[in-house]
Parts: C-alpha cells; sequence; structure tokens
C-alpha cells in the first residue's frame, strides 16, 4: 500500500519542529508545489500548514516554559522563532497570555496535539475522504436538469448526468462563467406502509443560479418528475454534517469502485454518529470546484443536513 498523501509531511513537521520549517521544504515532502499543497492541507484539515506548524510549536513549548529553566529566549530559538519578540507575540495571539505570565501562573490552555487523520482510502490509498465535521452551510440556489437515477446503477449514471449536464453548463443562465458544479439528491426513501417501492432517486445536476429567474420546480417526494426542463432548487442555510474527499485524478475520472466505496463510508459514518437521528439522510448535496483542480488532485466536498 502506498504512504497516504499527508504523511510524510506530518512525518516532517514533527522531525522539524526546533527548527525554521519553510512551506517549500515541508510540501516537497508529499511532491507538490508550496500553493498546492497548501490548498490541499487547507481543505483537509480546515487550517494551512503554516498556522499548524506554528500551533504545534507553540504547544510544544508550553512544556519547555513548565519543566525547564530555559529563558523565553532560548526557548523562542529552539523552537525556530528569529527573535523573543515574535515568539511572545505569536504566543500571545494564540493563548491570549505572554509566556512570561504563563510560566508563573500555569493555567489550562488548549494545545494541538500532531494531527493523526490521513483521512479514509476510497479505490486507491492516495485518494481519501475526511469528515464528519459539522458545519453551517449558507444557502445556495441552484439551477439545472432534473435526473431519475435507478439505485442499482447510481455510481455509473449520476456521474455520467453530471458530466453531460457540465459539458451543456453554457446553455443555462451564468453557466459561461460557472465553475462550481452541484448534485443535489433526493432520495425517495418510503414509510413502512407504502404500498410501492420506488428503486430510484432524483438528482438535480446544477450551477449557482445567478439569474434569480424561476423555472420548473423541484420535485416532491413523489415518483413524478419531468426531465430535461431547466428547474431550480435551494439548499443550506442549515447546519451540515460535510465530508471532503480528495482523488488523485482528473474530477472527471471519478471511478464506481471509489463512489462506492465513499459512500459506504458516509452511511456508515452518519448512521454510527451520535447526530444520527438528526441528520436528513434522504437529501444531501455534491459540491465540486473545477478551479481547484491542480492536475493531480481533485477536491470534492459532500454535505447532508442537521435538523
Amino acid at each position: 500500500m502506498s504512504t497516504p498523501l499527508f504523511a510524510p509531511l506530518f512525518q516532517y513537521i514533527e522531525a522539524n519542529l526546533h527548527k525554521k520549517i519553510s512551506i517549500e521544504d515541508a510540501a516537497r515532502t508529499i511532491f507538490l508545489s508550496p500553493v498546492h499543497a497548501t490548498r490541499l492541507f487547507s481543505f483537509a484539515y480546515g487550517i494551512t500548514p503554516a498556522e499548524y506548524i506554528r500551533k504545534r510549536k507553540l504547544s510544544e513549548s508550553l512544556c519547555f516554559l513548565q519543566k525547564t529553566d530555559k529563558t523565553v529566549l532560548e526557548i523562542a530559538l529552539h523552537f525556530g522563532f528569529s527573535h523573543e519578540q515574535s515568539f511572545t507575540r505569536a504566543f500571545f495571539a494564540e493563548f491570549g497570555l505572554t509566556p512570561g505570565k504563563y510560566r508563573n501562573t500555569r493555567p489550562e490552555l488548549p494545545v494541538l496535539l500532531p494531527i493523526p487523520d490521513f483521512g479514509i482510502p476510497c479505490g486507491s490509498d492516495k485518494n481519501r475522504l475526511f469528515g464528519p465535521e459539522m458545519v453551517l452551510l449558507p444557502e445556495v440556489r441552484l439551477l439545472g436538469i432534473w435526473h431519475k437515477i435507478p439505485y442499482r446503477n447510481s455510481t455509473k449514471l449520476a456521474p455520467q448526468a453530471a458530466l453531460d449536464f457540465w459539458e451543456r453548463r453554457k446553455e443555462f443562465p451564468g453557466g459561461e462563467s460557472a465553475t462550481v458544479f452541484y448534485g443535489l439528491t433526493h432520495h425517495l426513501n418510503q414509510n413502512k406502509n407504502d404500498k410501492e417501492m420506488v428503486d430510484y432517486s432524483h438528482y438535480l445536476t446544477a450551477i449557482e443560479n445567478t439569474s434569480r429567474q424561476n423555472f420548473f420546480p423541484p420535485p416532491s417526494t413523489s415518483a413524478s418528475i419531468v426531465t430535461d426542463i431547466p428547474a431550480i432548487a435551494s439548499f443550506g442555510g442549515v447546519p451540515c454534517i460535510k465530508f471532503h474527499y480528495i482523488g488523485k485524478h482528473h474530477y472527471r475520472e471519478l471511478s464506481q469502485q471509489t463512489a462506492r466505496q465513499m459512500y459506504r463510508i458516509i452511511r456508515k459514518n452518519i448512521y454510527s454518529s451520535t447526530t444520527s437521528s438528526t441528520i436528513d439522510g434522504s437529501i444531501h448535496l455534491e459540491k465540486i470546484d473545477t478551479n481547484e483542480y491542480n492536475g493531480e488532485y481533485c477536491l470534492m466536498e459532500w454535505y447532508a443536513p442537521i435538523l
């Protein structure tokens, strides 16, 4: 099995906490430019590598302030800070007090331990799913086309519907400049008393609706739907559970195997979560910003509302 994407970077940071760490050297450990390494790291962990390095250094410095007689200047130099003043400013910004006051009072402070999460492999060890986390997603208005996707072929037909829509997005208002794809899925969950079983979902392939025009409304929970007519819908404005995926492939090349594994992991996490009873599993949103593709890795976000 190959090494997870971020593992060498974390190993390098921990081995060099007592030195000045450049983003260039850290990014080199995972064979990416500083810009792309920062983008992927921030997408996966919600923090830049530079912020992570600073927080790790400051967290480790607490032990030195407690357990050694080193001066603040010696500790600052030990952790790669050029001056005592720069260390003190960073320390105060992180913890709200100076190193000297911390040494004298020793209050309880939050620290950042090494991140052990390299994501869950999907399809290959280079494809990773991160999460879940809880976020408040701003409402987004969508404009696109509804599709009926049979569950038995969803991992094949849904990506194909997405690609087909993306090729014709310029037919829609705002499509010329659109760079973000949205996929909104309505699962037609049936009540136990329902006599008729529905074996497909409604899938809206869409861009953001910047025109504010009104089109055919989104489907209800009934099985009927009119396809290939411009439609609008909205999602968000409420707390959501979020997963994010980094794939070592073009965004057009998400394999069926990877998609199946991804949704298997998501379902397992959702139903084992302490908040599972409040998560609306009947609807979810996929988001892919095509501008984020760096020639090697694509990024995808996945959201489901928390009721």
